[in-house]
């Protein structure tokens, strides 16, 4: 996920705002500490303006 972040311009500051949450939220994420629920899955893929099948096959790259 940090790669898709990256590659778009974004900070995980300025991500975690689009999805509303905190960059520590996504720092997390991004490390693999939590793993992502339905919901946070979907709010990424609306950020990363990817559909969720798209966001998926993504995160099993990682």
């Amino acid at each position: 996920m940090a790669s898709k972040r990256a590659t778009m311009g974004l900070t995980q500051s300025e991500l975690a705002s689009l999805v509303g949450n905190n960059a520590q939220n996504i720092s997390r994420l991004e490390r693999g500490e939590v793993s992502p629920t339905l919901f946070w899955l979907t709010l990424l893929a609306k950020a990363f303006e990817l559909s969720l099948t798209q966001l998926v096959e993504e995160f099993e790259s990682f």
